[in-house]
This record gives C-alpha cells, sequence and structure tokens, in this order.
C-alpha cells in the first residue's frame, strides 16, 4: 500500500504545481494583418503566456528593416473560462525611405564622400539592421571616431529618414617603424611602413612599405582611386620591389671541387585593378598585371566584421585570392596560386579577448616547373612570428594561431600566442615540415603614439635564441 500512498502524494504534487502554470490556448488578432504575421507568431501557442514577446519583437524588427520603422506589437493575454487566449493588435504604420546621411560632428569628409562611405543608399528601404552595419563599418576603418550614437529625423514633407551620424575626424594616417633581432643568428631587419589614409578627406588611401635585412630587401606600394566616374568601383593601382642575396652552387673546375657564389634575385611586378564593396561588409576585386617575365591575373575577396580600427575586440576578418600566371617565356609552366586567411576576435570575460587566426597557401598543378621567386615567402610578423623576414620560401603551407590577449580600452594590450603550423620543403629535402612558434606581445597607445614589443619562439630554440620585435608608431 505504500506504493500507492507515494503515487497518490505525486499525482497530487503535479496537480497543484499544474493550477499555476499560464498556456497560451489560441490566438485573436485586432486590426489588419497578415497571414505572414499569423505564421510568425502562431508558435506561441502551447508554450508559456509570455512566450510570445520574444516573436513579437523578432516581427516588429523584421519590417522595421522593410522600412516600417513605427511598426508596433501590443498583446495581453486574457482567461477565457479555463482557456488563455493571447489578445494581438499589430500596427505597420507607413513605409519610409533612407534620405541622404547626415553627420553632426566634424568629419573632415565632404558630404557625398561621407554619404558613400556609410555604405547607406538614399531612396532605399529604411532598415534599422543596415544602419547598425553602417555605425559598425565607419567605426571600423578607422576614418572617424563616434562621438554619440546616431539619430534618425523624420523628413516631414515626404516619408523620408534621415541618419544622423557622430563621427569626427580621426588621426588614421599613420607611420610606423619596426626592428627587429634574431639573437640566435645575430641579425638585424628594419621595416618601415607609411600609411595614407583618406587624403584630403577624399577617401584616397596610399600606403607604402619597405624592409631591410641581411639577405632580403622589399618594397611595395598601394594606391586606392575611389568611385571612379561616379560608380560604386575603386581603381587600386599596386608595386612590388624584392631582392634576395643567395649563395649558389658553382660546378667544379677540372679537379672537381665545387664553390660557392653570391646570387641576387631581383623581382619587379605591378598590377592595376577596380575593387568595390558589396554591402557592408564584403569587397571584391579584379587584377591584371605583369612582371620582367610573365603575366598574371587574380581575384580578390574579404570580409571585414570588426567591431573598430584599433586594437578591436570582436568580429572577423577574412581574405582570399586567386593568382592565375600565364604568357610565361620560358619552358617553366603557367599555375594557379591560392591564399586564404581569415582572424576571428572573440570576448572571453571583461578584458580578456580569444583571437583565433588560420592561414593556407598553395600553388596548383603540384607538378609545376616553379623557380625560387615563384614561390611564397614566408616568415615574420604576418605569419610565422619565430622566424626572420621572408626565411622560407614554400609552394605549400597552412598555420593556425590562438593568442589570449588582455585588452584596456584603446590604450593597451598584452598577448601570449601560439602558432602551431606546416609547410612544403623545397629541394632537396622535399615533403612536409612541421613548424610551431610561440611568444608574448605587447602594444602601448598614448595619444598619437604607440609602441609594440614582442618575442617569439620557434620550437626547438633556446630561449633566448629568439626573435625580439620593437616597434613605433605614430598617428596623424
Amino acid at each position: 500500500m505504500r506504493w500507492m500512498l507515494y503515487i497518490l502524494l505525486f499525482a497530487t504534487f503535479a496537480m497543484a504545481k499544474g493550477e499555476g502554470v499560464c498556456t497560451i490556448d489560441s490566438i485573436a488578432w485586432a486590426g489588419e494583418h497578415t497571414e505572414f504575421d499569423e505564421s510568425q507568431m502562431k508558435s506561441a501557442i502551447g508554450e508559456p503566456c509570455d512566450a510570445w514577446k520574444p516573436l513579437a519583437d523578432k516581427l516588429v524588427r523584421y519590417y522595421e528593416d522593410q522600412g516600417f520603422v513605427a511598426a508596433r506589437m501590443r498583446g495581453e493575454v486574457r482567461q477565457a473560462g479555463e482557456k488563455h487566449v493571447l489578445e494581438l493588435e499589430f500596427t505597420r504604420g507607413a513605409g519610409y525611405v533612407w534620405a541622404p546621411p547626415e553627420n553632426l560632428d566634424s568629419a573632415g569628409t565632404k558630404r557625398e564622400v561621407f554619404a558613400k562611405l556609410s555604405g547607406i543608399e538614399a531612396g532605399e528601404a529604411v532598415s534599422l539592421t543596415d544602419l547598425e552595419r553602417s555605425e559598425r563599418k565607419l567605426s571600423r576603418i578607422g576614418y572617424y571616431n563616434r562621438t554619440a550614437p546616431t539619430r534618425l529625423f523624420r523628413d516631414p514633407a515626404r516619408n523620408r529618414i534621415v541618419p544622423a551620424f557622430s563621427m569626427r575626424k580621426a588621426n588614421v594616417s599613420e607611420a610606423e617603424g619596426v626592428l627587429t633581432y634574431s639573437s640566435e643568428d645575430n641579425v638585424w631587419e628594419g621595416k618601415l611602413d607609411v600609411n595614407l589614409f583618406n587624403i584630403a578627406g577624399t577617401a584616397r588611401d596610399l600606403q607604402l612599405e619597405g624592409f631591410t635585412g641581411e639577405n632580403t630587401r622589399h618594397l611595395s606600394g598601394s594606391y586606392k582611386e575611389p568611385w571612379i566616374f561616379g560608380t560604386a568601383w575603386n581603381v587600386v593601382v599596386r608595386g612590388n620591389f624584392d631582392e634576395e642575396t643567395l649563395d649558389a652552387v658553382v660546378a667544379g673546375d677540372s679537379a672537381g671541387s665545387d664553390s660557392t657564389e653570391e646570387v641576387v634575385e631581383r623581382t619587379l611586378l605591378g598590377s592595376v585593378g577596380i575593387t568595390r564593396d558589396i554591402g557592408f561588409d564584403f569587397t571584391i576585386g579584379v587584377f591584371l598585371g605583369m612582371s620582367e617575365d610573365d603575366k598574371h591575373s587574380s581575384f580578390e575577396i574579404s570580409y571585414v566584421s570588426l567591431d573598430r580600427f584599433v586594437l578591436p575586440r570582436s568580429g572577423i576578418r577574412f581574405d582570399g585570392s586567386l593568382t592565375w600566371k600565364m604568357d610565361r617565356p620560358d619552358s617553366l609552366d603557367n599555375y594557379l596560386s591560392a591564399t586564404a586567411n581569415v582572424t576571428a576576435y572573440y570576448t572571453l570575460y571583461g578584458n580578456f579577448i580569444a583571437r583565433f587566426a588560420g592561414m593556407v597557401g598553395g600553388i596548383f598543378p603540384g607538378n609545376a616547373a616553379l623557380r625560387r621567386t615563384d614561390l611564397f615567402a614566408l616568415g615574420g610578423p604576418n605569419d610565422f612570428k619565430g622566424m626572420q623576414y621572408h626565411m622560407l620560401r614554400s609552394r605549400a603551407y597552412g598555420l593556425s594561431e590562438l593568442a589570449i590577449l588582455w585588452q584596456d580600452g584603446y590604450d593597451l594590450s598584452i598577448e601570449a600566442f601560439y602558432q602551431p603550423g606546416l609547410y612544403r620543403r623545397m629541394q632537396p629535402g622535399h615533403g612536409w615540415a612541421r613548424e610551431q612558434g610561440y611568444g608574448l606581445g605587447f602594444t602601448q597607445y598614448r595619444g598619437n603614439w604607440s609602441v609594440n614589443l614582442y618575442y617569439a619562439l620557434r620550437n626547438g630554440c633556446d630561449f633566448l635564441d629568439g626573435i625580439l620585435g620593437f616597434g613605433v608608431k605614430t598617428l596623424f
């Protein structure tokens, strides 16, 4: 009999508990609505009486992104006998389109340039989601600092909404010098970058980079002319010059002894192309170029959703490219070169941030005859940090990175990083080789100046035989 008593107590408890549960049994609509509205809200039936609110918010946001910024949903659960009825009244309101964007602060940029940079097109249906994406884009490109939340004004004569941003001109152009030292090989290397962004408030960009080391020298430049002939396309002109000194083996004399001598390899490459933004986060580009002994064409795509320009805390960046080299006068093969890089930031807790990165590259077909200058140049701050600049040449590689950062606003960043990777060795070694790097980094901003310091080691290296990098940057 004891088990029957337990069952009776359990049933009594369940019935007592169920008396206080409110569940939506049906939905009654008032006013104008559509079958789409009903389909979006019907999933609230059978759910707790407050489950309709997130569904209503989602439906209202849908209409807000279709231009109906005055959409409202009112609801109340009423009891009819033993049933609970959800009474809904939906008001869509009038539809609105965007007016040309305005800036309430001193952007230092022409009005039409600012409007194009915002990504909001006048005459398109108002979308609050697109407004948020536009705010992130304007903060991400680095031209401006946000000084106040964006405001919306209604045109009293027409159904137009004026998005009014508060973006102040930022000192985004930069000059940076970086000096690295390899204690293992006792080698000093230096790099100088000069980047002029938003020249005279016209969205024109000029970037120059120069590097010199013991056996390697590099110079590259890029210039962007935005919105040619009033279209959404930009013209980009790029150029690269690389020089590398190698020790080549010279066949021996009649006595059979070989010797080595220094050989200097130089590569000069230029290209011109067009790029354009697609939406708020994507950019595509097509380029044609040539060097002294070949021609090439490339397709590039990038996706950027980072939250800001300096010391980002969240978001993703992806860059991919496909390059076809052709019309070579020698007996070497034509080939396809493909690369992809992705970096993602995630806020862990408070000021702690995780950065995940990965990059791959390959040259196809795998049996193509290649020169040394055709291969990928690896090593340095952009990939294998524990190596000297352009220390490796490879036809294929893969690299991942995990970094934990502690960031204090826009001023300070301290990070610990780990980089496992692999690459295809050149002849005569051939085959795949593993590589691991790890180290610490430090960045400190003071107004328009910043100092960067990092120390990176390779797997198997003595702790005193790493790469020490020191950089100073100024914004203007």
